[in-house]
């Protein structure tokens, strides 16, 4: 009677399991003919499975272990998950996991993503690979993952060297998140636009070394891969977003690590904390930003050897930018160069500027409106610039070397107190 019993009972839990899975909506490709020996194009079987999971009230589409060869778009529909095996962070593991080798998108820019994630849908745990991208004879793609509507999210996955990673503009969105994502991108990083509640990017890494130890074939010579990026990626880009949350992220060898600009639907304002843009051309260029402003927190910003200034605040600029406790060093011989009708204020900020060019201002002012307090000056070199177009200026409890040197041509209110020279 014991036996039978557990014999019922193990019949039953077996049952509910079977239950469970069921109740996942778990679906695998290759119940639609995905072979996964990256050869044959898979793209229309694991599109059969994105389809019937989002006929099926959502779920989740697996990809194993293997190589899928993407030759079409894929379109994940809204509530579904198409998740590969990776749990973790995975750098030159184009034998191991789940890789999508991209084909998709070639030679068409501005086309559809070669995946495209709608609303409360998800693409995790990925490898993407172009297997044709070659540097130099650079070949334009569209976005790797392109995503619309409201809490699309790009979780743990690998961008190795997507010509366009992650597009959350193209198309309106809200509260999208970006988490856990590394790679190699060529022109752009991550594209934010549209966005009208509250995106989040988190945890988010370029550098070259994602391609170059690839163990791929095609991998670029490192010298040449990190001329192209500093001449054409904008690793992070942001138009309208409104109360953008950007945490802990990280580019190496961009041409601009982190640009804000007005696009057809406006400009950007957010919490920016922990961003890191290190070997840039520009490491912030700020073209425009909304009135509540740019709020960046422990930065750590390097230029290059090949340019002049680690910040840009352009013409065209008339809102906030706010620094507080955010460290500058290199090569370059200017920390910023300012312009435009809007405010900028640097709190708690370290500045190492040691490119060759002595005569070149620390921080220059050509106009708007300036605040720099507590900051650390630590390189002897002319410190800061007020043009005649500053129209006010507070400038206090800053620490100097060896000499402070204020060159003031501005006509408007500036104050200045309580500075100290370390000799």
């Amino acid at each position: 009677m014991r036996n039978q019993t557990n014999l019922t009972l193990s019949a039953a839990i077996a049952g509910i399991a079977l239950v469970a899975t069921s109740a996942s909506g778990a679906v695998s490709p290759r119940e639609y003919g995905a072979k996964g020996d990256g050869v044959a194009d898979d793209s229309a079987a694991i599109q059969q499975a994105l389809d019937h999971a989002g006929a099926n009230r959502g779920g989740i589409v697996e990809l194993e272990a293997a190589k899928y060869r993407i030759d079409k778009p894929l379109n994940v529909p809204q509530g579904v998950t198409l998740a590969g095996v990776w749990q973790a962070p995975h750098h030159a593991q184009l034998a191991n996991g789940t890789v999508l080798l991209i084909h998709a998108g070639k030679n068409d820019e501005k086309g559809p993503g070669a995946v495209t994630i709608n609303a409360s849908s998800a693409v995790k745990g990925i490898t993407f690979f172009y297997p044709e991208q070659r540097v130099p004879g650079t070949l334009a793609y569209s976005y790797t993952v392109q995503g619309k509507g409201m809490h699309g999210s790009v979780l743990d996955c690998t961008f190795v060297n997507s010509y366009q990673a992650i597009d959350f503009g193209t198309y309106a969105n809200e509260l999208h998140l970006i988490r856990n994502c590394f790679g190699c991108p060529l022109k752009v990083g991550v594209h934010i636009d549209k966005c009208t509640d509250i995106g989040r990017i988190e945890n988010v890494h370029f550098n070259p070394h994602y391609w170059a130890r690839a163990g791929s074939e095609g991998v670029p010579d490192g010298g040449v891969l990190i001329k192209y990026l500093g001449e054409n990626l904008v690793a992070f880009e942001f138009a309208r977003t409104d109360w953008e949350y950007v945490l802990n992220t990280f580019v190496f060898g961009a041409k601009v690590g982190y640009r804000f600009y007005r696009g057809p639907n406006g400009a950007a304002n957010g919490n920016f904390l922990g961003l890191g843009a290190d070997w840039c051309g520009r490491a912030i260029h700020v073209e425009q930003c909304q009135p509540p402003g740019l709020l960046i927190t422990n930065g750590e910003f390097v230029g290059n050897d090949k340019t002049d200034i680690f910040m840009e605040i352009a013409a065209t600029h008339d809102g906030v930018v706010q620094l507080g406790n955010c460290s500058f060093w290199g090569p370059a011989s200017q920390i910023a160069r300012i312009a435009g009708k809007g405010s900028v204020s640097f709190s708690q900020c370290t500045f190492l500027n040691q490119g060759h060019d002595l005569a070149a201002y620390t921080i220059d002012a050509l106009s708007g409106d300036l605040n720099i307090s507590n900051c650390r000056f630590g390189i002897a070199k002319p410190d800061i610039r007020l043009g005649q177009g500053v129209t006010t200026a507070v400038i206090s409890g800053n620490r100097f070397y060896k000499a402070k040197r204020i060159t003031n041509e501005s006509t408007g209110d500036v104050q200045e107190g309580l500075n100290v020279v370390r000799k």
